[in-house]
């Protein structure tokens, strides 16, 4: 496997109302591996989604440097950095933001299609393909406003596909759905991951989390520990033992 991702001395620091600064990650390093599928988890306020925002092209860091594949991307202006988050990389966040004037599969078809890469008929085909895979081929038309929960993040994990991201981020991908439909966007992601997307994704549920690869935690804006899970078999692997090891570590180190 090659390396997608590599964070060196990353550090992000905002400024406070009084004119002080509040340091929300501390010099924090890794690497990411393609075919890696790894869970973020901590407290609230430990800076897991500033982490994925500032490793993403999604926010800058304040000091530091972040490398996907030989592109150093934090040092990229806005317009490159916009490119590059289009062509290279996808999203997925706990609110789908998608637009409501636009259908399900205008919605899917929308950003790869500004990247003058595909015709009209690739890419109908490739959304097509995946809402199969997704099973919403049946909502290509549906007006947005009309899904659920579940429904509308199948929508944007599609979306997110459109471009064949080197990496998939999702912040709190199952954070605004049920258990029953979590577990079913979790399962979607397994299988993203197996056919060789590589996935980091911010949770607080042990439950989502257990079914990663990996699972790192963040304590005080430092990743205070890894954890590797194997890949997750729903046919041999019991869910319920990988989580009740993930909350006992969870206990131990006070989150």
């Amino acid at each position: 496997m090659s390396r997608i991702l590599k964070v060196k001395n990353l550090e992000k620091v905002f400024p406070t109302e009084k004119g002080m600064e509040y340091q929300v990650l501390k010099d924090i390093e890794f690497s990411v591996e393609e075919g890696d599928f790894i869970a973020i988890m901590g407290p609230s306020g430990s800076g897991k989604s500033t982490l994925l925002y500032n490793i993403s092209g999604m926010d800058q860091p304040t000091k530091g440097e972040v490398f996907l594949d030989d592109i150093k991307i934090s040092s990229l202006d806005e317009k490159s950095l916009s490119d590059l988050r289009l062509r290279r990389l996808g999203y997925v966040f706990q609110q789908p933001n998608l637009l409501r004037c636009l259908s399900v599969k205008e919605n899917i078809i929308l950003g790869a299609s500004l990247l003058s890469i595909y015709t009209s008929e690739q890419l109908e085909e490739r959304a097509e393909n995946f809402m199969k895979k997704m099973g919403i081929e049946d909502l290509a038309r549906r007006d947005i406003h009309t899904l659920s929960g579940g429904q509308a993040q199948r929508v944007s994990i599609c979306r997110s596909l459109m471009n064949e991201p080197r990496m998939i981020f999702a912040d709190e991908p199952t954070g605004a759905l049920n258990s029953k439909t979590s577990q079913e966007i979790m399962d979607l992601f397994v299988e993203l991951n197996e056919a060789g997307s590589t996935i980091m994704l911010v949770t607080h549920d042990s439950k989502v989390a257990a079914k990663a690869s990996q699972v790192w935690f963040l304590l005080d804006g430092c990743i205070y520990k890894k954890v590797t899970l194997g890949r997750w078999d729903k046919k041999t692997d019991t869910l319920l033992t990988r989580q009740e090891n993930l909350m006992h570590l969870m206990t131990n180190i006070g989150i």
